[in-house]
């Protein structure tokens, strides 16, 4: 009986051990570090959720087919995506703090709701004719026509028959034409600025005036709108266990990104400053998935053909051309042009190219999915930017500042696999 009950004893104990094991490394693994301090893995993994919702939605991924093997290589793409949004939550957070920025609840709130209201629209559409010989003419010929349908409609706005008969004979949509212009429910970014603007002018059931974008000339009408709490994403979002108040912190985040990039596109930019003339050779290197070994052992075979080439003294660009994946620079023996500080977001490989000189090549620099070799090609010491490079420069600003943030504040990832994204 004594035995039994040691034995029972330790049965239990061993499974209570078990659970234990599973919750830490469920839950309290690190899944990075900021400043020496722990992100758990349940904060990643809760992320990990949260961006996957989005994603579902987004690309229209019907309740229940989520583990569709169809779109099991577009998900593991958001295995980086979420841990990139846990680090940069902390650090917004924690340079908001040093620099005294606050967010208010009113400007929160005021994103929610553009963000996260649905319109339904429909439109005609009206494209000038693109093998004109005098363009400005088909242009105004085009809104002629455009203000003949806005005058139209706008004298009957909900006559069914009438959108059908104009889409139908005047516009140049045609995935809407057939179905009387209609487009559905619609977010903020899914369409472009203009017909967004257009849009959100309008009052339920208005018809434009035509609205002018890059496709042509769009008469608009508004004829639904959906509240937040009534809109696709949330609807999913709640489902999948989250609240109003995880969707306005990802807001929070939101505006202080805002806030930061204009911060860094506001800093000066010196000119003239130190310029590296750089090329460089890029071999796609994806991490190896149990579906799919061969990829990983085939770019594993052509990185080390390119460094025994590169070794045996084959001139930098003829490699680049045979070799590079880089679609931009292959055709170009790699040449990157000339680069200034701010326009290559690996921090690590600009401080190594501004300390190598002309004809040295640096060591490889490998993200999750590519491994790149720098050769510097010329120096100037006191080069102008041009308008194309402060353009570079401008774009990359919030990713600069960020990698900059992950350096002073020892930033290390350490979910299994996702170390170097």
């Amino acid at each position: 009986m004594i035995a039994f009950s040691a034995i029972l004893f330790f049965s239990v104990s061993l499974v209570a051990w078990a659970a234990a094991t599973n919750y830490y490394k469920d839950n309290l693994t690190p899944a990075a570090r900021v400043d020496g301090r722990v992100v758990p893995m349940r904060d990643y993994k809760r992320e990990l959720k949260y961006q996957l919702t989005k994603f579902y939605v987004d690309f229209g991924v019907p309740v229940g087919s989520e583990n569709d093997p169809q779109i099991a290589q577009q998900k593991a793409q958001y295995d980086g995506v979420a841990l990139e949004a846990v680090v940069s939550h902390v650090l917004l957070d924690r340079a908001a703090r040093a620099e005294g920025v606050i967010v208010s609840t009113e400007a929160v709130d005021e994103r929610f709701t553009r963000d996260l209201t649905q319109f339904r629209t429909r439109h005609v559409l009206v494209i000038p004719a693109k093998d004109a010989t005098d363009a400005d003419a088909a242009d105004k010929a085009a809104l002629a026509k455009a203000q003949d349908v806005a005058r139209q409609l706008q004298a009957a706005p909900m006559d069914q028959d009438l959108w059908n008969r104009l889409a139908k004979e005047s516009s140049d949509d045609p995935g809407s034409k057939d179905q009387g212009g209609e487009l559905g429910f619609a977010g903020h970014g899914q369409f472009v600025k203009e017909f967004e603007d257009g849009v959100n002018a309008l009052a339920i059931g208005q018809v434009s005036d035509p609205v002018k974008s890059q496709f042509g000339y769009h008469v608009i009408q508004l004829e639904e709108k959906r509240a937040p709490e009534r809109s696709d994403l949330f609807a999913r979002l709640r489902t999948a266990g989250f609240g109003i108040g995880d969707v306005k912190a990802h807001v929070r985040d939101e505006l202080l990104q805002d806030e930061f990039t204009k911060r860094a596109q506001d800093a000066a930019i010196a000119s003239p400053t130190v310029q590296v003339h750089v090329a460089q050779i890029v071999v796609n290197t994806p991490p190896p998935s149990p579906q799919d070994f061969t990829t990983f052992s085939n770019a594993l075979k052509k990185l080390s053909t390119v460094n025994a080439e590169l070794e045996k003294g084959t001139d930098f660009a003829e490699v680049a051309k045979q070799y590079s994946d880089d679609a931009t620079t292959k055709e170009t023996g790699g040449d990157l042009g000339w680069l200034a500080h701010g326009m290559l977001t690996d921090l690590a490989a600009e401080k190594e190219l501004f300390t190598l000189e002309p004809g040295q090549r640096g060591p490889q620099h490998s993200s999750r999915t590519q491994t790149t070799i720098y050769k510097v090609l010329e120096k100037d010491p006191a080069r102008a930017i041009d308008d194309a490079q402060k353009q570079k420069i401008k774009n990359n600003a919030y990713a600069y500042w960020l990698e900059k943030q992950k350096l002073d504040h020892g930033v290390q990832k350490l979910v299994p696999g996702l170390e170097f994204g």
